[in-house]
């Protein structure tokens, strides 16, 4: 009786065994032929292994784990990226070197001025200078605006719908400049075009003196407007508004103006003499300075141009003007440049100085603007030899010792000894008469009136040039000087 009661119950502990094998394998398929719960499906599986396990071995041991339902994963929606900050900075786009001038101000003058822009941008600022002045210039209306071009006879016409007035020392309308002293405008949005016209609009509060200016073809001819004892800046036309307006060929008491630019955006200050200045140019062009500009902006780069150039200056001593040195940290490193060209020594010789001398303040540029990562092109000097028929023999009426000639050379060579710049423009290789000795300026790209200085056909070719080192470029001057090689091989 003992073993039939002992058979009978392992047959029963037997047949719970299988039926709870059975029933764990009809749920697994029944899992599998239902997806698993999407992606989880190892997770699932694993569960369901254990129940088995568990089942087969009976009761004994914890108890398996539960299976748990996993929803389906949701198709992920792509999230919309937002774009990168925009790097900007405040970059030159027109500047002009001043210097002394008889105060002016007949008790509220207004002045409007028409200046080119270089590289664009979407802010603006300017720059008012009373370096000169010998008392507090006050300033109680400023603005900007792009030129209406519905009258191309009238050049003090400004588009009304695009000026900007300017606030200064944070938001004051107001500007206060002590002499001796210059002030930078609030910053204000505008859309500022490149290479175009903007004209800039002061208004000189009661007797206040500005004595700041600059005469010269590198602003537009005629480029400064004035209306004398008249408050008329808020008119659309200084030429409308007051027929009797004065013309003149220059600035006043505006120094520069800066766009809000890219950050990748290179500025070029170029610091000279009177061929950077644009003696001699008939529009505002024409300047090398400014066909540089052009070469850049057209072809798409990013290149805010100043020219401090002044006719005249020199490097060493006062000569119409403070000279280079004095001048360097106002009118070039404080604009903020990436990189300079100096073109200048002549007027130094003229004036007797030693090769040595000028050498030494070329370091002194060089060094001074090395230390705040600024690069340096050396501009090799147009000649000073005789031209056919002016002056006498290795002279040109403005150079008047003969001994010049070996100094220029002298100098020259040092400008182009490896290292001593961080670039070199050899503006004689493309302007020079190479059968003239010593070396003078080819017959078709001099000034027949000062044959030291280039014409328009020069000035382009110089330009030119200056874009092709800067660039690495190849591009060529619409008329090369007396069919000379451009660019030069050297």
């Amino acid at each position: 009786m003992k073993r039939k009661f002992e058979t009978l119950f392992v047959g029963q502990a037997l047949f719970k065994t299988v039926w709870r094998t059975a029933w764990a394998t009809v749920v697994v398929g029944a899992v599998a032929a239902c997806g698993g719960g999407g992606g989880n499906d190892n997770a699932n599986a694993a569960a369901i292994a254990a129940v088995v396990a568990a089942n087969a071995a009976g009761s004994s041991g914890p108890p398996p784990p539960a299976v748990v339902p996993v929803p389906p994963v949701e198709p992920s929606v792509p999230t919309e990226v937002a774009p990168p900050e925009k790097k900007t900075k405040w970059a030159t786009t027109w500047q002009v070197a001043l210097y002394r001038n008889i105060p002016q101000n007949e008790n509220s003058d207004t002045v409007r001025m028409r200046i080119r822009t270089s590289v664009g941008g979407e802010g603006v600022r300017i720059r008012l200078s009373n370096v000169f002045g010998t008392a507090t210039m006050r300033v109680d209306h400023a603005s900007v605006a792009l030129p209406d071009d519905g009258d191309a006879s009238d050049p003090t016409a400004i588009d009304l719908g695009t000026r900007k007035v300017l606030t200064f020392n944070g938001g004051k309308t107001l500007a206060e400049v002590p002499a001796g002293t210059e002030l930078l405008s609030d910053p204000v949005s505008m859309n500022v075009p490149k290479l175009s016209d903007l004209l800039v609009t002061l208004h000189f509060q009661g007797s206040t003196q500005y004595a700041d200016m600059h005469m010269e073809s590198a602003v537009p001819l005629p480029g400064y407007f004035v209306v004398r004892k008249r408050d008329v800046s808020g008119e659309a036309s200084i030429k409308a508004a007051a027929p009797n307006y004065q013309t003149y060929n220059g600035a006043f008491s505006l120094s520069e103006v800066k766009v809000l630019a890219p950050e990748e955006t290179r500025v070029v200050i170029a610091m000279s003499e009177s061929i950077t200045a644009g003696f001699g140019a008939k529009d505002i062009q024409e300047p090398w300075p400014a066909v540089l500009s052009k070469l850049a902006n057209s072809n798409g780069e990013l290149l805010g141009v100043g020219n401090a150039g002044i006719s005249g200056n020199a490097m060493i001593s006062f000569e119409n003007g403070p000279s280079l040195r004095s001048r360097f940290e106002r009118d070039v490193l404080s604009r903020d440049p990436t990189d300079i060209v100096i073109l200048a020594g002549d007027n130094d010789l003229n004036q007797r100085k030693t090769p040595d001398q000028i050498i030494e303040h070329y370091k002194y540029f060089v060094e001074t603007a090395r230390a705040r990562k600024i690069k340096v092109y050396g501009g090799v000097n147009t000649p000073i030899g005789n031209i056919p028929g002016i002056g006498e023999a290795g002279r040109t009426g403005f150079v008047d010792d003969p001994t010049n000639y070996g100094k220029w050379l002298k100098i020259n060579e040092w400008i182009k000894t490896p290292g001593n710049f961080d670039g070199v423009i050899d503006f004689p290789a493309v302007v020079s008469n190479p059968a003239s000795m010593p070396l003078a300026l080819s017959s078709d790209c001099y000034m027949p009136s000062s044959p030291i200085h280039l014409n328009t056909r020069g000035l382009d070719v110089m330009g030119t040039l200056a874009y092709d080192v800067l660039y690495g470029k190849k591009e060529k001057p619409a008329a090369p000087c007396n069919g000379l090689e451009f660019p030069p091989s050297n």
